[in-house]
């Protein structure tokens, strides 16, 4: 096992303006924090987090990302304190280790269509390269400790390896990580195939050992007779790679691949007084190596001259003779800037930068700091290999775009602006005309919310479809505007007529005026002209089919009026300050409000109007995305946003009856695991009456908990939400209570 003081020499060596200190006061914090926690492996958890950071010190981190990569697994932690980090570690470390917490929730399903949004969502939530980097080394070393899982598990996560971190670690041209997670997701996801070939190349290479040892002596040799001071290796394919190969010719066999491995040759770096790279020795290298072997000129590509879209330059030839050997050899020649390019990709952007500048050479100006995750992909296109995935990433594509979840985890990839009823109608038309209450990440927000990356969005459903013409006015989607508009469409005349006047009698009701006569008096002089019937019941229609706003349609109107109304309720507000009170409920505590069929929301009773039991009222979402609670009539709500305005009614009973439900709960188990099922149920405003362990096989434990419910609703809700947690796997309800 790898020990902290060998890595701490390592990353000094590397980079000997790192503080010593620092980074020892990180590693003593987790061993401190992760004390008397294990693996599944049954190694203690530090053994994790020492792996990780062996994996991550090749790709030359800065400082702040070696310290939040051993912080990594705090959020798991229930002790886990943020202000303490800030203070004792900065802000870019807070930052760093938040944005990996965010990335947990980030979940590959199997259905193919979605793996696109996945990948997305991820690059939009990393925000920063670095963050990439730690999740990928994280993601390595579970890999290489995956067989202590179970057969399902490491299928599940051999697959979200292979589309999700294998394809973002190519386009950033991490070949260092790359073919080793490639290698590990081919043996979990098709074990026969990969101990076949492993031993069809263990052969194959011990076949040809002398062979490729006596060409990588030969042309060092020759080279260095020539006055050129170069180093010569050798690389073998991936596993994943040759397989890949042979199943495009066919199923031949390895001894028709003459590039199964490859031979390097890295040459010193050489730079113009401007600080430019030159390559005029590379090329009189390959003229070098051309005279003495045979090349295969159709073989020859020039990556230095048209660099491939991810960045990626080298030349590459292939030459028959080397060493006595009648196969072709494929020879590659880069500088050593470009080697570090070719295996650590967008890394290597500040590993020059790092204590490791070059004479001459001109200095990158994107530290990692600002080289944030979404601008690092802007020139990062497709390989050919995989076209499919992915295809053009551009920072455009990201920068009008957001990635959403639903609560099952389920990715939405949106345009930047949307609500939450975009996200409805993305689901599915009945969702959308159905949609009463939104809530983000377990906040009540109201419709016309403005959606962000990352946020998990839950819809709660009317008995009936009722879109509105007003979402119209907010909808950023074309998608949802289309199905708002057909839903309207498809209505009878008399059914439009009567939700027009529905709509317009709302907004008159909010200015305490009238309701509309049989004769339309409202719309006689109408935009500076007198409407003839025929054109005010016109008007009424295109009201409910949402051609026109009722909104705008009654501002038109009453304009002058409700800007009045609303400067006269400013400063009311001012003198008599907070119109909320500071806590909830007060003397309602024991009543039942149900707003917008919902009977378990937190909500607040408004010092404006105070409201009574029994009086008609509305639920109102600030912008703090609390409810508060307010007399229909009430004089605020007159210049309120509709799209804010909830249904509200008072329940029945005096008091919730509530009654107590036995659940049973089978889970993998894990750090952190109960805090969150405690805080799922907790968020539901719902009391646990009793929790407790029933059985444990291995990794796997069974919880026993006794709860306090409303109704069947909220009982299903809650199960649901466990169910989302995750290493969750069921839960079912227990008779007997």
């Amino acid at each position: 096992m790898v020990t902290f003081e060998e890595l701490l020499s390592k990353a000094l060596d590397r980079n000997p303006g790192l503080d010593r200190e620092r980074l020892t006061r990180a590693f003593r914090y987790a061993e401190a924090a992760h004390e008397n926690q294990y693996r599944m492996s049954g190694d203690p958890y530090i053994v994790h987090i020492l792996e990780v950071l062996n994996i991550l010190l090749d790709l030359k981190p800065d400082e702040d990302t070696i310290v939040a990569a051993m912080l990594h697994g705090l959020p798991s932690i229930e002790s886990y304190d943020k202000k303490e980090i800030k203070a004792l570690f900065g802000d870019k470390v807070l930052f760093l280790i938040n944005a990996l917490e965010s990335l947990q929730r980030v979940k590959s399903r199997d259905e193919n269509a979605e793996t696109e949004n996945i990948r997305k969502l991820f690059v939009t939530m990393a925000q920063d390269i670095r963050v990439v980097l730690i999740k990928m080394a994280d993601r390595l070393h579970n890999m290489e400790t995956l067989s202590f899982r179970s057969v399902q598990k490491q299928k599940l996560i051999a697959r979200e390896t292979m589309e999700v971190y294998v394809p973002i670690s190519a386009r950033l041209s991490i070949y260092s990580l790359k073919g080793k997670l490639e290698d590990w997701a081919f043996q979990y996801l098709y074990p026969r195939q990969y101990e076949m070939l492993k031993a069809e190349l263990d052969e194959y290479l011990a076949e040809r050992k002398h062979t490729v040892e006596d060409s990588i002596k030969e042309l060092e040799s020759y080279l260095q007779e020539h006055g050129y001071k170069v180093k010569v290796d050798g690389r073998v394919k991936n596993l994943y790679s040759i397989y890949r190969k042979l199943k495009a010719k066919n199923g031949s066999v390895l001894k028709d691949l003459y590039d199964v491995y490859a031979i390097r040759v890295i040459v010193d770096d050489k730079y113009d007084k401007q600080g430019h790279e030159m390559t005029d020795h590379i090329y009189t290298i390959l003229g070098l190596i051309h005279s003495k072997w045979k090349p295969l000129g159709y073989r020859f590509k020039d990556y230095i001259a048209i660099p491939k879209p991810n960045g990626y330059q080298s030349l590459h030839t292939a030459i028959v003779g080397l060493s006595a050997s009648s196969q072709p050899t494929e020879i590659q020649i880069r500088s050593k800037k470009m080697h570090e390019e070719a295996e650590y990709g967008i890394a290597s952007h500040w590993i020059y930068d790092e204590g490791k500048k070059k004479k001459g050479a001109k200095k990158d100006d994107k530290g990692p700091e600002r080289m944030e995750w979404v601008e690092a992909l802007s020139a990062i296109q497709s390989d050919t290999q995989n076209d499919d995935l992915i295809h053009h990433l551009k920072l455009d594509v990201f920068s009008d775009r957001i990635f959403v979840m639903t609560p099952t985890g389920e990715v939405k990839d949106l345009p930047k602006g949307s609500t939450p009823v975009d996200f409805a109608y993305s689901i599915h038309s009945d969702i959308g005309h159905r949609c009463k209450l939104a809530k983000v990440n377990d906040m009540v927000v109201s419709l016309d919310y403005e959606l962000k990356n990352g946020e998990t969005v839950e819809i709660m459903l009317g008995k009936k479809f009722d879109p509105k013409p007003l979402w119209l006015s907010f909808v950023k989607t074309q998608g949802a505007k289309s199905k708002i508009r057909a839903y309207f469409r498809s209505l009878d005349k008399e059914s439009i007529v009567r939700k027009g006047k529905e709509l317009i009698n709302e907004e008159l009701s909010k200015l305490g005026k009238p309701h509309l006569d049989e004769n339309l008096r409202i719309f006689k002089e109408y935009n500076g002209r007198r409407l003839p019937l025929r054109e005010r019941e016109g008007l009424i229609e295109e009201v409910g089919n949402g051609s026109v706003d009722a909104i705008a349609l009654i501002k038109n109107i009453f304009g002058e009026e409700i800007r009045s109304k609303r400067r006269h309720a400013s400063v009311k507000r001012v003198k008599k300050g907070a119109d909320l009170p500071k806590k909830s409920g007060g003397s309602h505590e024991s009543d039942q409000i149900c707003i917008a069929g919902e009977s378990d929301l937190p909500y607040r009773i408004g010092h404006c109007c105070n409201p009574k039991k029994g009086m008609p009222i509305v639920g109102y979402v600030t912008r703090g995305h609390t409810i508060t609670i307010h007399l229909q009539q009430c004089k605020l709500l007159r210049t309120a946003k509709s799209e804010r305005v909830l249904e509200a009614t008072w329940g029945k009973g005096q008091k919730l009856q509530r009654y107590s439900v036995k659940l049973r709960l089978k889970a993998q188990d894990r750090v952190g695991l109960l805090r969150d099922i405690a805080d799922v149920i907790t968020k539901m405003n719902i009391n646990i009456q009793s929790f407790s362990a029933s059985e444990s096989n291995e990794n796997e434990i069974e919880r026993e908990l006794v709860v306090d419910i409303t109704n069947d609703l909220q009982l299903e809700r809650l199960m649901d939400r466990l169910e989302q947690v995750r290493n969750v796997m069921v839960v079912t309800r227990e008779d007997g209570l």
